[in-house]
Formats: structure tokens, sequence, C-alpha cells
């Protein structure tokens, strides 16, 4: 089961300047522009902390700089961290909540936290190196928590919508982020306490999450066993209800440098009904393709041009696709689908030529059109629905990187982790 603690964040000060110039993403979301963007928004902005490059010494100097001079301070005793995000979502407005606090970091075969993607080591690497430099965590892990009980769901909302936030921002992206802090009383932590018979479930972040544990391993070989509460048993994670009506998640869509071989009809008929739509590739007439047509995927360029809905033909068909052990499920999550039944007929693309580069990710339809001006094909996605996630996590299968985009991102600058007592 998990353990849930609070913590001692170390928090920015009214001397850092507003909120809305000192929040970032969290680091595998910036790129090199918008590292640059966030970074002269402020001197203090979290992103020269969070993804400031592969100078781990200077990041940790630049760090003490900001305790010394009072830019960040710390909480004089553990809290917990009410976390509201408001952003608009299909031209409604929508509110999703979590709940900033330590969730012991263990390793997956022990069913605390199920992972739902696989990870890659350099990030791994990249993240440690951070942490053994700096002894923090600059930010949370997004987590889901089935609360049955309506526990969480209780907090989050009787604190959202009964004080005055702590700190508030809006970044540019449209959200608005609220923080309210908690003292960790015993009437907080029962509350929390049906929580601990869930399993909880990495909705991003399982590079970071694993980093953790390598974390806490590497500190307790350097300086032998950490105490139960010690700090660096922790990952600090925002975790947000299952049932959260503000919890969206975003299809990830793909653009593959590479033309379709002219025999492409073929390969694919197989397992896919293939219909041509009448349509231009223009961002807004995709998208409205996409959203209407939910069991297809969305072929842009596979004939010069061309825009093809993909329907698979049969669940047989489908099913054909699955590797040993592999179940209906899995197979029929559209990222295993595009896989399996389009990129393996077309291209045979293999593991180390996707990690290499071979197919890029994006979660915005105008991306994948800029780039197909460069030629190559496109394939729009349809989402992961969180319960398929949660499905697919509860029987020990994972989907490939880059599959979910759950949006918006949690924030990077509310509060960091110090992992010293």
């Amino acid at each position: 089961m998990p353990r849930l603690m609070p913590i001692r964040g170390l928090r920015y000060t009214a001397k850092a300047g507003p909120l809305d110039q000192l929040l970032a993403p969290p680091f595998d979301v910036i790129g090199e522009r918008e590292r640059e963007r966030l970074a002269e928004l402020s001197p203090h902005n979290a992103v020269r902390l969070e993804a400031a490059g592969h100078e781990y010494t200077a990041i940790a100097a630049e760090l003490e700089r900001w305790i010394a001079d009072g830019i960040v301070e710390r909480d004089a005793e553990p809290m917990l961290y009410v976390y509201e995000q408001e952003f608009v979502e299909a031209g409604a407005t929508r509110r999703r909540r979590a709940l900033i606090c330590g969730v012991e970091s263990q390793p997956w075969e022990a069913g605390a936290v199920l992972p739902h993607e696989f990870t890659m080591s350099a990030p791994k690497e990249d993240r440690l190196r951070l942490l053994q430099a700096t002894g923090t965590q600059f930010s949370p892990i997004f987590m889901l928590a089935r609360d049955r009980s309506g526990q969480l769901a209780d907090l989050l909302a009787r604190t959202a919508g009964g004080s005055v936030t702590d700190t508030s921002g809006k970044t540019a992206d449209g959200v608005t982020h609220r923080l309210w802090v908690l003292p960790a009383y015993r009437e907080q932590l029962r509350q929390l306490a049906p929580l601990l018979s869930e399993a909880f479930y990495i909705a991003d972040g399982h590079h970071r999450y694993e980093t953790s544990f390598a974390y806490r391993t590497w500190l307790a070989e350097r300086d032998g066993t950490l105490a139960s509460d010690h700090p660096a048993r922790f990952v600090m994670a925002g975790v947000v209800p299952v049932e959260d009506e503000g919890l969206v998640v975003r299809p990830l869509h793909r653009y593959v440098p590479r033309e379709a071989p002219p025999d492409w009809r073929d390969r694919l008929a197989p397992l896919f009904e293939i219909k041509e739509a009448e349509a231009g590739i223009e961002p807004i007439a995709l998208e409205a393709i996409r959203a209407s047509s939910p069991d297809a995927i969305v072929a842009v360029n596979l004939a010069p041009g061309s825009v093809h809905l993909l329907r698979p033909k049969s669940a047989d068909a489908v099913a054909s696709l699955a590797p040993a052990g592999a179940t209906a499920r899995w197979v029929s999550a559209a990222p295993i689908l595009l896989r399996l039944g389009v990129l393996d007929p077309l291209w045979a693309i293999s593991d180390d030529e996707l990690r290499a580069g071979a197919v890029t990710f994006t979660h915005e339809v105008g991306e994948v059109v800029e780039a197909l001006e460069s030629g190559g094909t496109g394939f729009l996605l349809q989402h992961v629905p969180a319960s398929e996630v949660i499905g697919l996590a509860d029987g020990g299968e994972r989907l490939p990187q880059k599959s979910t985009f759950y949006y918006p991102k949690l924030g990077t600058g509310l509060a960091f982790a110090p992992l010293s007592p």
C-alpha cells in the first residue's frame, strides 16, 4: 500500500516576484524555445532549476543563491498543499484539484504505485544526477488515486472553496494555478487514511518516479539506512482523484518523416477499412474529422495530399496483432494499434529507431500539419481514457512512451521538495 507524508516545501517568497513569471512545466515538455522564453520571464523562473541543461553543479549553486537571498524559503513544519488548476478545454471552463504531498517511492513490483508507460534510460540518468547535485525535487509527479470514499475530493473541495489562496498566478497557456497550504493536523491525515488501501497510478512522471527510488537507494548506500520518515524515501506528488471532473487526457499524435510505400493500401487492407475523407490538410478540418471519428486513426499523406480514415475491420482482426500474453484491451489502445497495425506493416520501425527519433510526437494537430510541409506521413490518434490507463495498469500492462498527454501539466515552482530532514 502507498504511504503518504506531508512535506516541508521550499517555496517562493514575495521577493521572487509574481507567480505568473515563476512557474514552468515539467522538464520533458520544455523545448529550447520554451526554455528561453521562460528564462526571460524572471531570473528566478523554475526552469532555471528544472531544465537548465546538464550543468548540475551550477544548478545546485543557483539554488543555494536563491536560498541565501531569500528568494525561496522552507516551510518550518511539514505541510499538505491543495492545488487547483483552472483552464479552458473544448470551450468550457474546467477545474482540476490535486493534493501535493510526499508518496513513498517503491519498486514497481511492490504494487503500491503502478505505471502505465515504459521509460528510457537517458532521462532517468539526467534526473538522478540533478537529484544527487541538488538534493531537491523540483516538480511533482502527477498521480491518480481511486477515491472510493470521496475523502480526498472532499478535503480538496472544502479547502479550495473555503479560504483565500496562499499563492496564485496565470501562465501564458491560460491556466490559472492556485495553492493553499495546510498544516498537517491529525484531522487531515485521518481523512486521507482510506487512500492507503488503494493503489496509486502514475499519470505523468514515470522517469522521475523511478529516479526517486534510485536516489533513495543511492543515498541509503552512501549514508546507511534511512529513517522511515526521511524525506528521501518519498517523491513529491500531485495526487488527483480518478473521479475528478477536470481530469483531461489529450491524444498524442504521430509524425513519421518517411513517405508511405507505394503498396500501402495492400499492406493495411487486411486489418483496416480504408476510407478517403473529403478534407484539406488544415488543422481545424483535421481535428474535426478526428473528433467525429472516435473509432478511427486519421492518416494524412499516405497518398500525397490525402486524408484517410483507418477503421479496424473487426475485434478479431485487432486481437490477431496481440503478442503472446497481451490482452485485447492492450492491443486496441490507439498507440498500440498504430504501432502494430500501421507502422510495422508500412515501415517495420524498430524500437531502436523509435528511440533515435524515427517518429515524433505532439498533442497539437497544427504541429503535425507543419511537419508535413517537408513531406512524410502524419497520424492523428484518439486519446486513451484514464479508465483504460488504470485498467491496463491493474493488469500489469504498459503502453509505449508518449501514449497519453494529461492536460494541463502540473506546474513546476509551486513548491520544491528538499530531500533532507
